[in-house]
């Protein structure tokens, strides 16, 4: 049996349209950094809405990729078009807590927005 344990994200970008979002890609502080950590599994319509409804486009300079490959997670490595968003908004998922080099291994589930915290509210990674 899997364990899974509740963690926060930074959303800093999602697969799809920033109005109707398939998978959010979420990420920690290193420093001033921001770090891509892991995928969700595909969001239910009403998990898109909700979130569609609260992202904003990244202003220049956001620092992750402009496509990003599932092979990072175990998939075949196709790229996809990553939509980036300006990294304001955390999420609390359902997460395995299995990690690798800062990376969460498995793909988490969106378990709701935590619109109490800011990113300055979480941990960081370790250096």
């Amino acid at each position: 049996m899997k364990h899974r344990a509740t963690r926060e994200f930074v959303i800093g970008g999602v697969l799809g349209p920033i109005t109707r979002p398939e998978v959010v890609i979420a990420g920690l502080y290193r420093g001033d950094d921001l770090v891509i950590v892991g995928r969700t599994v595909p969001l239910s319509p009403a998990q898109s809405a909700e979130l569609g409804a609260v992202l904003t486009p990244a202003k220049p300079g956001h620092p992750w990729p402009d496509e990003i490959t599932s092979k990072r997670w175990g998939g075949k490595d196709s790229k996809k078009p990553l939509t980036k968003v300006e990294p304001l908004v955390v999420a609390e998922v359902a997460a395995d807590p299995a990690t690798q080099g800062g990376q969460v291994r498995h793909s988490m589930r969106f378990i709701r927005l935590r619109p109490d915290l800011t990113p300055d509210d979480l941990d960081q990674l370790d250096s």
